[in-house]
């Protein structure tokens, strides 16, 4: 299996855009009359965060465990997809 350059390509903007929602939010103090806190950050990496608390695991995103593994799942679903985005262009 080669490596994909489509899937290397949408992964790393994931990834990058994702990272950029997650570290905004930890540093950031929220609003005033609201607590959003961790909404992006769940948003972001709904494919993985969903499921999750779909099979009753609420991840909790002031853990690096949590968002790393939720990160991670999505990124590996990003390129999985721009590898088939590939294989499908290329007629394989």
């Amino acid at each position: 299996m080669t490596v994909s350059k489509t899937g290397m390509v949408l992964a790393a903007l994931y990834a990058a855009g994702a990272g950029w929602v997650v570290w905004t939010e930890r540093v950031s103090t929220g609003g005033g009359w609201i607590n959003l806190r961790f909404m992006g950050s769940y948003l972001v990496t709904f494919p993985v965060a969903g499921l999750a608390e779909w099979l009753g695991m609420k991840l909790d995103f002031r853990r690096s465990v949590d968002v790393v593994l939720a990160v991670g799942g999505c990124t590996a679903i990003f390129y999985f997809v721009g590898w088939g985005i590939e294989r499908v262009v290329r007629g394989r």
